[in-house]
């Protein structure tokens, strides 16, 4: 009986239908308790990486993922908090000490480093989001478990001007932003895409034999997300946590046939946190920002074999 169990659990059907699940309850929580600070748009990238995959895609053990996770996030609150400066500075520095952060622990979950960012990104001052993001991550380590996913050993760690090369990447569109007194325009710079340029970067990263395809699913993303928000959630007047189920499984539905890539289901959760003058705006700004953080990754990527 054990043996059915476990196989039921490691089966790809079931491995969706539990990152959906997880998904529609976070927002769920957001909603009935009034907390936005609940919503973690990098869960969902963690879910396709710990849950959905078969075979680990980060070089990272199950007890470093909540210790991981919260000191991220706990460095973005910090530096939005403690720190009176603009947030294109603010910005980059909770990416690069987010960065060392893996680099010291040897570790190449960069996810992580999204959840340093998001705080700056949507200006979080409460407690409630390095809590919420601790709650999440023993969920998916608890996940991870059951589902047996087999281990992954490779580590290839970024040099110091590989770093800074990413983080003059980043540095492009923040001094867009700088110079463009827009706010909505701070979406050109969403967590999950720097992550994308992150993976695309790597010595021996697969990514970059599908850029296009990459860029298509990410976009989709974004439409997906903010038309089912903006649709069933606004128009319809049903709860985000549906217009989440929605979104997640068409995305999931998706991987199927184009194989899954982890930021993508990330960017189709942050139009839940969006407030609705960006929501329509969104997906373009995805289109944007995701051409040129896989250009920046492809480009680091060639340096980085020569």
């Amino acid at each position: 009986m054990l043996k059915k169990v476990l196989l039921c659990c490691s089966s790809s059907s079931f491995r969706a239908v539990a990152v959906a699940l997880l998904l529609t309850a976070m927002v769920a929580v957001a909603e009935v308790t009034g907390q936005c600070e609940v919503v973690f748009p990098e869960a969902a990238a963690l879910g396709v990486g710990l849950w959905l995959m078969p075979k680990a895609v980060w070089r990272v053990r199950w007890w470093q993922v909540p210790l991981l996770l919260v000191a991220a996030a706990m460095i973005g609150l910090a530096v939005n908090l403690l720190l009176p400066v603009g947030f294109e500075v603010r910005f980059l520095l909770a990416f690069l000490l987010a960065m060392a952060l893996l680099r010291v622990v040897r570790c190449n979950m960069y996810p992580a480093v999204s959840a340093a960012m998001l705080p700056v990104l949507v200006d979080t001052t409460s407690w409630v989001y390095p809590l919420s993001v601790l709650v999440i991550a023993l969920v998916l380590v608890a996940g991870q478990r059951l589902l047996q996913q087999e281990q992954r050993i490779e580590y290839h760690p970024f040099g110091l001007q590989h770093f800074a090369l990413l983080a003059l990447a980043l540095a492009v569109p923040l001094a867009i932003t700088l110079f463009v007194d827009i706010p909505t325009l701070n979406f050109l710079v969403v967590p999950p895409l720097v992550v994308t340029m992150i993976e695309f970067s790597g010595r021996r990263s697969g990514f970059r034999e599908r850029p296009w395809t990459i860029w298509g699913l990410l976009v989709a993303a974004a439409v997906l997300g903010a038309v089912s928000r903006y649709l069933l959630s606004g128009l319809c007047d049903l709860p985000m946590a549906v217009a989440t189920l929605v979104a997640v499984a068409l995305m999931l539905l998706l991987f199927r046939r184009l194989k899954p890539f982890a930021p993508a289901l990330a960017i189709e959760v942050v139009p839940m946190l969006l407030p609705a003058g960006v929501l329509l705006w969104f997906p373009l700004l995805v289109a944007v920002g995701a051409a040129w953080f896989i250009l920046a990754g492809m480009f680091l990527s060639r340096r980085t074999e020569k």
